[in-house]
Parts: structure tokens; C-alpha cells; sequence
């Protein structure tokens, strides 16, 4: 087995590169030698900052013989092209979420990966942080009885307060559901396995929103997606949850982020876009407590990344797989269907349900 650093090339130099940078930089058996975007001052500023040797264009990242997994961190209309440019070229690849913008180019990736005898991964990989994997530990144990159902919220005002380039949000493949809804949905079918069912509502609240964040505050976004969308999941092992999610709220609210329900108790867990190390938990009549934790490790952006590297190198299954991403997809799909079509969709995906990361008491073990 070969034990050196697998070499990995980053596509795309936007906001969220630094947090992979940093935490590549971090992880056992992987190491970032070559950076690209299709803006070179871009590219050059990062490898600057994080003392990343080569900047590349983007094809020439992908047909560099030194790089062997090439992390796409490009918007989402560009997930599914670069990632079959680089499975074409030989190589390995692993996206920011969504894995795609519609079915047919996710087919399309996994369908070339597994031609290929090659891996395909996607973020998030906050799931793999000590809280969730302790709360999937925790279910699997009986802590809580038989799950039965699920509450997932997530509203906002919207990314243009914030974010220094937000329209994309609001284009295709955009929205509150495929930008934030890939970190509820990955924690909930990790912890309990594949969706059988969406019954969905799709609305759009604005139909133009301006940008308040620089570098472009005052410019007008035509909306073209989806902004508030709700839906009833049916899990494969019975479980029913409800889900919100909503670039559109305007004041506080107090529904639960993330909670599931059991028979015998509740769990309240933590930010699914964090890696917090905490989940709590409630049996019947009692308040929430902070639970044991099975995992305390603190991950970082990247650990999806890594933990792939090591799966490819012991050939295993890995965690944040191209499949389990796909399945997330085709479920966030299912809720605009649902509200055109007036009708359950039967959601025909799955994943394998692979376990949860080993044990520990701080060191990231794969």
C-alpha cells in the first residue's frame, strides 16, 4: 500500500477556499500542491497566503500528472463539468456541494467514476465533525428508542447582506435549499439512512433583491430560483420529518435547527454547517442535557477530503461519496417537483449506508 500524501489540486479560489486551505493543511495523508481559477490574480493571492507552490490555469491542473484528487470549489453550475473534466483526465474528484444542477449530470459524474474505477466525493463534510457522528452513534445505540421523526429548519434573510459575490444564490442550482439544505438533509440520511419520499412546496417571496455587501452593494439580482421552500420527508426505515427551508425570514424565529425524535427520548443536534463538538439530549419528561460523545474530534473543511484519500488508499467506501451526494440531490430536486406536479415523489436513489467514523478522544482516526 502506498502511505504517501495523496496530492491534491484545488479548482476555484472563492470565499470558501481559505477554509479548505487551512483545513487540508491540516489532515493526515493529503497534501494541496497546485491551485487554479479561471481568475489568475485570484489563484496567485491564495497561493500566496497559504505557500501553495503552483498556480495553474484550470486545465492544466487537470491534466497535471502530480495531481491525483482535484477539489472542485467552483460555483454550482460548474460542479458536474470540472468534475467530469478531471474523472476524465484519470483523475479523482471531490466538489463543494450541490453535486449538481440537474439528475442527468450527476448520473453522468457517477456514471464515468464508476466506468473508471474512480472516486467521486462531495461536501459537506461537517457530518463527520465529533457532534454528528457522536448523534449518529447514539441512535444507532437506542439512546433515544426507535427514531420517528425529524425537524429540520434553516431560514435567513438571504446572502446578500453578506457574501461579496451573492447572485449566484439566486440563479439556478442556487437558493436556500441547495446551498444550505446538502448540510441538514447529508446529517440526516448519515444518522438514519436514505429518503423515500419528498412532499415539497417551492415559493418565491422577492422577485429582485439587492446586494448591501461589497463589493457590489446597490446592484439589483433577478431571482430565479426557488426562495422559501418547505416538505415532508418519508425516511426508507419509516421515519417522517419536516423541513424549512428560507431565504426570506425577516425577524427571529425559534424552531429547532436540527432535532430527532424517538421513542424514547428527543436529540437536539448542533449547526449542520459547523463542526461543533456537542449534540443533547432529552428522555421523556425531562429537559435537553449534553450527551456523551462517542467522537471529539474537531474537523475542518477538508476532512471529507482526506478521509476519501484514505478510503481510496485501504479500498474502502468512503464517507462524503459521490453517491450519498447524489441522493441528496435528488431529494432537494423532488421539492419543486412536488409543489408543480401537486403530488408525493417517490425518490428512486440510494446510497450505501457505510459507518460512522472510529471512536476517539480528539485525533481524527479514519
Amino acid at each position: 500500500m502506498n502511505t504517501e500524501n495523496m496530492k491534491i489540486g484545488i479548482v476555484g479560489c472563492g470565499n470558501i477556499s481559505g477554509q479548505y486551505l487551512k483545513g487540508c493543511a491540516q489532515m493526515p495523508g493529503i497534501e494541496v500542491v497546485a491551485i487554479a481559477d479561471i481568475d489568475m490574480n485570484a489563484a496567485k493571492a491564495k497561493a500566496a497566503e497559504f505557500s501553495i507552490s503552483r498556480v495553474l490555469t484550470v486545465q492544466e491542473l487537470i491534466d497535471s500528472d502530480e495531481v491525483e484528487i482535484v477539489v472542485n470549489l467552483t460555483t454550482p453550475q460548474a460542479h458536474a463539468p470540472i468534475n467530469k473534466q478531471a474523472l476524465l483526465a484519470g483523475k479523482h474528484a471531490y466538489c463543494e456541494k450541490p453535486f449538481a444542477t440537474n439528475r442527468d449530470e450527476g448520473l453522468e459524474v457517477l456514471r464515468i467514476a464508476k466506468e473508471r474505477g474512480l472516486r467521486v466525493g462531495c461536501a459537506p463534510d461537517t457530518f463527520l465533525g465529533g457532534g454528528m457522528q457522536s448523534a449518529r452513534s447514539l441512535v444507532e445505540e437506542g439512546a433515544i428508542g426507535r427514531p420517528y421523526a425529524v425537524a429540520a429548519t434553516m431560514l435567513c434573510p438571504g446572502h446578500e447582506r453578506w457574501h461579496p459575490n451573492p447572485e449566484f444564490y439566486y440563479k439556478k442550482g442556487g437558493g436556500p435549499l441547495f446551498d444550505m439544505g446538502p448540510y441538514y438533509l447529508t446529517a440526516l440520511v448519515d444518522i438514519l439512512g436514505p429518503i423515500a419520499s419528498v412532499t415539497g412546496s417551492a415559493k418565491t417571496t422577492f422577485e429582485k433583491r439587492v446586494i448591501t455587501s461589497k463589493p457590489f452593494e446597490g446592484k439589483t439580482i433577478d431571482v430565479e430560483t426557488p426562495t422559501h421552500l418547505s416538505g415532508i420527508l418519508e425516511f426508507a426505515n419509516g421515519a417522517t420529518g419536516m423541513s424549512i427551508f428560507s431565504f426570506d425570514a425577516r425577524g427571529a424565529y425559534t424552531m429547532p435547527r436540527l432535532q430527532i425524535y424517538g421513542t424514547e427520548g428527543s436529540l437536539d443536534l448542533v449547526d449542520p454547517n459547523t463542526f461543533e463538538n456537542e449534540a443533547r439530549i432529552s428522555h421523556t419528561g425531562g429537559e435537553f442535557e449534553p450527551a456523551a460523545l462517542r467522537h471529539q474530534h474537531k474537523g475542518l473543511r477538508g476532512i471529507g477530503v482526506a478521509e476519501m484519500a484514505n478510503a481510496i488508499r485501504h479500498n474502502r467506501p468512503h464517507r462524503a461519496s459521490g453517491s450519498m451526494a447524489y441522493h441528496v440531490f435528488d431529494t432537494m430536486s423532488a421539492y419543486e417537483e412536488s409543489e408543480k406536479a401537486g403530488k408525493r415523489i417517490e425518490i428512486s436513489s440510494t446510497f450505501e449506508h457505510v459507518p460512522t467514523l472510529p471512536p476517539n478522544k480528539g485525533e481524527i482516526r479514519f
